[in-house]
């Protein structure tokens, strides 16, 4: 079938909506603790580096008088902090943000799937977040997003305090746009050598970007070859992108032989369905693919805003008329616990 009619009948079959779908189960009620920690990486590319993670984990009811942990221009959400974890080993989802975002902003999802059991560990991508960035580490050394999350399950299972509560054989990846592209990529995705250097190169010529900077990026694609962690089971793929910019080809595609489930909004505007999350499930072997129907966009995935953040960072916040970010992110929750439990049980 040809990849433009693959798209056209995914886009019709596969919405995420569907009055076929089944009917969701009753949002558990779980308590959910957050702990914020950081690592060391002794070798990275310039010399050691420091991680900073937040892990969601099915926890113990917190006391009468704990506060749950609060976000600015957030809402809809409901963790405490060191909380003490409930005892038994859990499988464990790493969670890929989207370029100079960060992990809490997806905090409603890793607290929908720690109160189904999951222990949910996201990353703040080294210089690639909210809070510390640098143009090298946002569009060009984009294989350090695998490695980060490779070290962060490293760090976790070989941790006294988190090693006897994750199961080691039960991992599985999570992204969002950019962090998409790195769960396929940390899955088993591969990209071509020639055209990674394209889009570093593309980078590198970029003469709005001061010349002292562009003087730094490297142009390797080595590094960028094999970057797949064999412990994953199971990748959950948000509004991927961009695929074949970044140089993932159909065969790179076809590389990733873990159960792959890929999820975007119909308008999504930043990565169309049709060249990145389409395609991508086109040319993965067994992958699904859910469309989110109506005007959802691509920022439908990051937390439910207040009015004041709704204000703030409208791009980010604000949706199109009738679009319910609230229930479409249980669909999402639903949706993907479902596929975590059948492959990682």
């Amino acid at each position: 079938m040809g990849r433009i009619l693959a798209v056209l009948l995914t886009l019709v079959v596969l919405a995420s909506c569907s009055a076929e779908s089944p009917p969701p189960r009753s949002e558990p009620r779980t308590p959910v603790g957050l702990r914020q920690i950081e690592f060391h990486d002794p070798n990275g590319p310039d010399g050691e580096r420091l991680l900073a993670l937040s892990v969601f984990y099915p926890a113990e009811a917190p006391q009468d008088s704990a506060q749950p942990f609060t976000m600015p221009f957030f809402t809809g959400l409901g963790s405490h902090r060191d909380l003490t974890p409930t005892g038994r080993r859990r499988p464990l989802l790493l969670f890929s943000h989207g370029r100079g975002s960060n992990a809490l902003y997806y905090a409603w999802f890793a607290e929908a799937m720690a109160r189904r059991g999951y222990i949910v560990a996201g990353i703040n991508h080294y210089r690639a977040n909210t809070y510390d960035s640098s143009i090298d580490c946002l569009a060009n050394r984009l294989w350090q997003r695998p490695r980060d999350l490779t070290l962060a399950a490293n760090h976790l299972v070989a941790d006294e305090f988190w090693g006897p509560l994750i199961d080691p054989d039960r991992i599985g990846v999570v992204g969002h746009s950019q962090g998409g592209f790195t769960a396929l990529w940390l899955g088993g995705a591969r990209v071509a050598p020639d055209r990674y250097l394209t889009f570093q190169q593309g980078i590198k010529n970029n003469r709005m970007i001061p010349e002292s900077v562009r003087a730094r990026l490297p142009l390797d694609a080595e590094p960028a070859l094999d970057v797949a962690d064999p412990r994953i089971r199971a990748v959950f793929a948000m509004a991927p992108g961009v695929i074949e910019d970044f140089g993932m080809t159909a065969d790179g595609l076809a590389q990733l032989r873990v159960p792959t489930h890929i999820m975007v909004g119909a308008r999504d505007t930043q990565t169309p369905p049709g060249p990145n999350a389409a395609f991508a499930a086109e040319h993965i072997p067994d992958a699904k693919l859910t469309v989110l129907e109506g005007d959802v966009d691509h920022e439908i995935f990051v937390n439910e805003c207040t009015p004041l953040g709704r204000d703030e960072f409208p791009e980010a916040c604000v949706d199109a008329p009738g679009v319910d970010r609230a229930a479409i992110h249980r669909d999402i929750a639903e949706t993907a616990a479902r596929f975590f439990d059948e492959h990682l049980g």
